[in-house]
């Protein structure tokens, strides 16, 4: 094993370690930034998109999910798993609140496994968990069950399955440390280079699923794309975009690509197509 290079002038040595320190730095700054996105876009209260909402019919066979995480935890709305009534968010949704903090399993309906990618899960249902985070459940594409922690699983090998994956995932990543500590232990983000590791947010940040889906699916590795209206400083008024690569993994299901180039956040004009509105 070779010494460091010592050579130059003072204060000189080292510097490999100390650029390596910095892009580190760097990666996790702008890490924080894009968590802080998904975090603020919606505690703020951005316009809601003009984007119509797209649904489809229920069809034929059942879109297969992971039964083996599934807990039992069936439920409809009138067997008593919810507050008595639900809440608005900052963007006017109805929010149930369910009385077990990690959240509801909906009863499976039946959905078409040759659905468009851009066609809406069925039976939407936004839930506040763990008491600070809105996000999505349905009752064609997951989730089926929790870990022993309480984070959501058995989402479906669909776009739909994808993208509600990646709005549960990312949003444990921005709700806060004490989130972000499940969903790495519940082996559901992927941060191989330590990105995590400096990410400064409260415990408890409220956190919420943006409004709009984009979704270029592929079933070994999705691009899962949030977005929202968001005015500018110049008065023009775009789409404030999170994007979040999601990779399948055997035995796991849908796990979050912190490392992949393709996750950032970017802007896109309100005319940019393949965008829905889910929830």
């Amino acid at each position: 094993m070779t010494e460091p290079h010592t050579t130059g002038r003072t204060g000189e040595k080292n510097i490999p370690s100390v650029n390596a320190e910095n892009e580190h730095a760097s990666a996790a700054t702008k890490l924080t930034i894009g968590l802080a996105a998904v975090a603020v876009i919606v505690v703020v209260g951005l316009v809601v998109s003009i984007v119509m909402l797209f649904r489809g019919d229920d069809a034929e066979p059942l879109v297969s999910l992971d039964p083996t995480t599934d807990n039992g935890a069936t439920a409809r709305l009138g067997d008593l798993q919810f507050m008595p009534e639900p809440v608005f968010d900052k963007l006017h949704r109805v929010v149930y609140v369910p009385l077990d903090p990690h959240g509801v399993i909906l009863a499976d309906t039946l959905a078409s496994t040759n659905r468009p990618v851009e066609q809406a899960p069925s039976g939407v249902m936004l839930q506040r968990i763990h008491g600070n985070m809105d996000l999505p459940f349905s009752t064609s594409d997951g989730p089926t069950g929790f870990t022993d922690s309480g984070v959501a699983t058995g989402f479906a090998r669909t776009p739909q399955g994808a993208a509600l994956a990646a709005a549960h995932y990312i949003g444990y990543v921005a709700a806060g440390g004490n989130r972000v500590e499940m969903v790495t232990e519940a082996g559901r983000v992927s941060d191989p280079t330590g990105q995590l590791s400096g990410v400064r947010l409260a415990d408890d940040t409220p956190t919420a699923v943006m409004p709009m889906v984009n979704v270029t699916f592929h079933p070994d590795l999705t691009l899962v794309k949030f977005g929202a209206t968001f005015e500018r400083p110049n008065g023009a008024t775009e789409l404030r975009v999170v994007k979040i690569p999601v990779v399948w993994r055997e035995g796991t299901g849908w796990v979050v690509q912190l490392d992949s180039t393709a996750f950032g956040t970017e802007f896109e004009p309100v005319s940019s197509e393949g965008w829905q509105r889910w929830w």
